[in-house]
């Protein structure tokens, strides 16, 4: 008679124990996952900053207001006629003197309505200060191959390393006279907007508007209403040097540029600004206007 055989005896002719997991391998392997992570995060994050975008701080006021980096107090005050506007005030570092920039309720453009000396702001705008004054330094992504297989456009807000000098200079603004030390093309960086090309005649006629070949420009919008100061001379007409671009800063009277140190050759462009991710209230894409 044939037994009945017990199913557990043949179950386990065919199942492979599993051993017990070594808790410190365990460990190591979560650890050298993790760094593997890292590691490539790293490669990819120098990877992207060498050749695709690299992040930067806005240190002074001379893209104002499109990029600010200064004291500034922005809200709403009475003027002199006793009217309300939105103003944005910049208050210029280790000076009492404020520039003021009116903000234009139809369209959302700033005009610079000139410097004040801090007495002579309205009780309002002084009022404004008081409490709204607050460093603000706005961070942007820089498009590092925008560049490589097409010349800039004007009106692109364009990062550079400045013009190589091997002698100190010396300007005259506001009355007061400023030598710059030689330039670094390895150290210093500057952010300007494009306004002129290899070839082209600019010139700043009697309302402050820029030219070019005789014909003010009006495209981008943005020119439409930019005016420029004139420095040192009454007036100013030059032809980009083959090669070359004219940079100009948005705060006109502020602003240390082409109008003071000539042409940027191509090869100092670092690349096109596209983004501003700091503050996050003006967080956006940069635009052409």
């Amino acid at each position: 008679m044939a037994r009945a055989s017990d199913p557990s005896t043949h179950s386990r002719k065919w199942v492979v124990e599993e051993p017990e997991d070594d808790g410190g391998r365990g460990v190591l392997s979560v650890i050298r996952e993790w760094l593997d992570a890292l590691v490539f995060a790293f490669v990819l994050a120098m990877f992207i900053r060498t050749f695709a975008v690299e992040l930067f701080k806005i240190p002074s006021g001379s893209m104002s207001p499109t990029l600010l980096g200064d004291y500034v107090a922005e809200g709403i005050a009475v003027d002199e006629t006793a009217r309300q506007r939105y103003y944005l005030l910049i208050l210029e570092r280790g000076s009492d003197l404020v520039q003021v920039f009116r903000k234009d309720e139809s369209t959302g453009r700033y005009t610079y309505e000139g410097k004040r000396w801090r007495g002579s702001l309205t009780p309002s705008q002084l009022s404004l200060i008081e409490r709204e004054v607050h460093l603000e330094e706005h961070h942007i992504c820089v498009n590092k191959f925008a560049y490589w297989f097409t010349k800039p456009s004007r009106g692109d807000i364009v990062v550079f390393r400045v013009p190589f000098k091997r002698e100190s200079t010396t300007y005259t603004r506001n009355g007061y006279t400023f030598r710059v030390q030689p330039y670094n093309r390895y150290q210093s960086v500057y952010v300007k907007r494009a306004v002129a090309f290899d070839g082209e005649l600019v010139e700043i006629d009697n309302e402050k508007r820029l030219c070019i070949n005789g014909k003010p420009v009006e495209t981008p919008e943005f020119f439409k209403y930019q005016r420029y100061e004139i420095p040192n001379t009454v007036e100013y007409s030059v032809k980009v040097p083959a090669g070359q671009m004219l940079v100009f800063g948005d705060n006109t009277g502020n602003s240390y540029d082409s109008r003071f140190w000539g042409g940027l050759p191509y090869e100092n462009l670092r690349g096109k600004a596209f983004f501003r991710y700091w503050p996050l209230k003006k967080i956006g894409f940069l635009n052409k206007w």
